[in-house]
């Protein structure tokens, strides 16, 4: 039923315009985006319909070698745009990728590659030759016989000769200067002339100029520009001030770019309120707000523009910051939020979410640096799960937190801070780490003594795999033994008649006291709670099905350390 729901809402699209399918294709795959534009009777429209980002991003999807069909009905301006992220590495041209590219473009249609030729910038083509081949004259004074023994090999008119770096594409770049020399023989005598005299730095200077021209046209800023997206900006001081995009025309031009949509998660604030929005210049706005915060991601962030999944990511990271900040603006309310999407630019929403995400970072690095933490030698591997993992998500260079996944199959995964409950979780995990300070403390446990020292046929063998929860439940099995709470390992013999006796009511209660007797502060004492309880949960869930006659294995418990026999 779902299956010919779909396919009745695609033959729906095939008899829409252009620039209208243009605006839906995104929400298909790859693939299916590509058979639906090829199978049209004005693929090149619809094709150019499509913003020249997302047609850059349904290209790297797809995969270069199979996109040739659709490199076949590429505008030039999509051509142009795939070749300024493919050819350019910072402020210098790659000439072996470039060459890659202009063979596929070639592959798909000549023609077009021809076209394209032509609509060059001339300083981008005299750069790329200089890197693709040397060029020579034959001195007037020598005669042509002679000449042949020194020259390069390859000329059309026996007054430019030259040679390729790179034999491989030896007949491409032949049949890209034939076509000149044959269609424009002027143009072809100024681009030899130049590869002769022109300095090289100076021509890939002014292409570069234009290539950085063409990117910020799209929406791609330099890194400085792009830095701008991590200034912070405190709530109180967001301006209601966004004006929107002109009226766009319904049937001219490319659509808005939909790739930074295309992440965004299903039901979240954000995607709520723009299924509801119906005005045209609004739509146009917020798509272009989402592309370019999405670029500048990538920018700032040194991803690869070149990657399809860094281009995901950076569209995941703006929609999760964008939510976070329209949902701390708008506490929630549905109806404010529509307002604010329609008066606060997504960039100020992004940079209020990102001052208090990385608000939480700072704490917790400062945890790490000269809290409790500190004082083991081997850092956060202290830490018990799952405070070790969610620690680790939240110093990720954009904090995430774990959240289950799945509908059939649940999986843990970490997911960018989308909202208020992810940010206060966030908080509270932080918190919680900070309030188990004094308990470690009051362990007094020093790495040196442990050292060497510990049973290598038990779970816990060599420092890295001592954490918190084994040293307080180690303290509180010497305690049991020898009612006094200090940190020395097990002894064997006695495991089994501490196991008796460590009972998982019995140890809550110990473990209670500890707590109590160490953290007065009420709200440090719960938050220290949330860590430990944990601890107790698990603890009982590996030793319910042992009874005091019969425990488990000492190498298999993972709660203790054990002193070697």
């Amino acid at each position: 039923m779902t299956k010919n729901v779909i396919d009745l809402e695609s033959k729906r699209w095939t008899k829409w315009p252009p620039r209208l399918l243009a605006r839906h294709l995104m929400t298909l795959s790859a693939k299916e985006r590509m058979e639906t534009i090829i199978s049209r009777p004005d693929a090149e429209a619809v094709a150019a319909a499509l913003s020249d980002q997302d047609f850059y991003l349904t290209v790297k999807e797809i995969g270069a070698e199979d996109a040739l069909p659709l490199l076949a009905v590429a505008s030039l301006d999509q051509i142009t745009h795939v070749f300024d992220l493919e050819m350019w590495r910072k402020d210098r041209i790659v000439p072996g990728p470039a060459l890659e590219w202009l063979d596929r473009l070639f592959r798909a249609d000549p023609r077009r590659l021809l076209a394209w030729f032509y609509a060059a910038d001339f300083e981008l083509l005299v750069s790329l030759f200089k890197k693709w081949i040397r060029v020579a004259q034959r001195p007037d004074e020598i005669d042509p016989l002679e000449a042949m023994d020194f020259l390069p090999k390859n000329t059309l008119d026996d007054q430019y000769f030259w040679e390729t770096f790179y034999p491989q594409f030896e007949d491409l770049i032949r049949q890209l200067l034939s076509y000149l020399f044959e269609t424009h023989y002027g143009f072809y005598k100024e681009l030899m002339d130049h590869l002769l005299w022109a300095l090289e730095p100076e021509m890939e200077e002014a292409a570069y100029r234009f290539h950085r021209g063409r990117l910020e046209d799209r929406a791609i800023p330099d890194y400085y520009d792009a830095l701008e997206i991590y200034r912070p900006l405190d709530l109180q001081s967001i301006p209601f001030e966004k004006i929107l995009l002109s009226e766009p025309e319904q049937d001219e031009g490319s659509s808005s770019p939909g790739f930074a949509l295309m992440p965004m998660a299903e039901g979240t604030l954000l995607q709520r309120v723009l299924t509801q929005v119906d005005d045209a210049r609004l739509v146009d706005t917020l798509r272009w707000e989402m592309a370019a915060l999405a670029n500048k991601i990538v920018v700032a962030d040194g991803l690869a523009p070149d990657l399809p999944h860094h281009l995901h990511e950076a569209a995941e990271k703006a929609a999760a910051m964008v939510n976070l900040g329209l949902d701390l603006l708008s506490s929630g309310n549905e109806s404010l939020a529509r307002r604010v999407v329609q008066e606060v630019y997504l960039e100020h929403l992004f940079r209020v979410a990102q001052a208090k995400v990385y608000g939480v970072q700072k704490k917790l690095k400062a945890l790490l640096r000269n809290g409790w933490i500190a004082r083991w030698p081997l850092g956060q591997t202290i830490l018990d799960a799952p405070w070790a993992d969610r620690v680790a998500a939240l110093l990720h260079k954009t904090p995430k937190v774990f959240r289950i996944q799945g509908a059939e199959r649940y999986r843990v995964t970490d997911v960018f801070i989308l909202d208020r409950r992810d940010l206060h979780d966030a908080k509270t995990w932080v918190d919680v780490v900070a309030s188990v300070g004094p308990l470690f403390d009051a362990v007094g446990v020093a790495a040196d003594d442990l050292r060497g020292k510990l049973w290598l046929e038990g779970q816990v063998r060599v420092l890295e795999e001592v954490t918190l929860g084994v040293l307080l439940f180690t303290a509180a099995g010497t305690a049991l033994l020898t009612e006094q709470w200090t940190l020395k390992p097990i002894p064997l013999a006695h495991w089994p008649g501490l196991f008796a006796r460590a009972t998982p009511e019995r140890m809550e209660t110990m473990l209670q006291a500890f707590v109590h007797a160490q953290i007065q502060d009420p709200t440090k004492r719960r938050l220290a709670w949330i860590y430990v309880d944990a601890l107790l949960r698990r603890y009982k869930e590996e030793t319910e099905a042992f009874s005091p006659n019969n425990p488990p294995e000492a190498r298999l418990m993972s709660f203790f350390l054990f002193e070697p026999a």
